[in-house]
């Protein structure tokens, strides 16, 4: 008797990037719930009360949080970060770091090397966990600032930016 292969099921949790990801397209041959919310952050995840027990997740949130953030507080944030990600129930549960963004016009790199420092701090934490973590962060970025070959308005990403996440998911998931 012939075995029935089963979908892959996989719901996707996080903020506009995974909102307007157009997961259809990039993974056809898997059933995909989309959870993202423009604008939201930490609190939206930490309230996030799906029943999401029969999916692989893949997580995605952090930069509308930003300018919240600054040194005293950042260990805290990280704290809650952590905590509001392994509360997401799941078969695996898949973390992309927090994507880089451009200040402004101001040309400025600052906000990113903030990024970059608050996502080793978020890596850091996860050893011992068994989330996979998604690092596209160097991937997305020209210059220290996020790439606006990869963008549809300097911010979110176009298809070119969603394919290095797609590769990423596809190459993690090993399917």
């Amino acid at each position: 008797m012939d075995r029935i292969e089963e979908i892959p099921k996989f719901a996707f949790v996080g903020n506009s990037h995974m909102a307007f990801w157009a997961l259809e397209i990039y993974f056809p041959h898997w059933k995909c719930m989309n959870y993202g919310a423009p604008g939201e952050g930490l609190a939206y995840v930490e309230s996030f009360a799906v029943d999401t027990s029969d999916c692989q997740v893949i997580i995605q949130f952090g930069s509308n949080d930003i300018y919240r953030l600054n040194d005293e507080n950042v260990d805290d944030y990280v704290e809650r970060y952590i905590k509001a990600v392994l509360a997401i129930p799941s078969q695996k549960t898949y973390l992309f770091c927090i994507f880089p963004r451009n200040d402004y016009d101001d040309y400025s790199t600052a906000v990113n090397k903030f990024i970059r420092m608050l996502n080793q701090k978020i890596h850091e934490k996860l050893q011992g966990t068994d989330i996979i973590y998604l690092d596209v962060f160097d991937r997305l970025l020209l210059n220290g600032r996020l790439n606006p070959g990869l963008t549809i308005d300097d911010l979110h990403l176009n298809g070119k930016g969603y394919s290095i996440l797609a590769e990423a998911v596809k190459q993690a998931v090993n399917l």
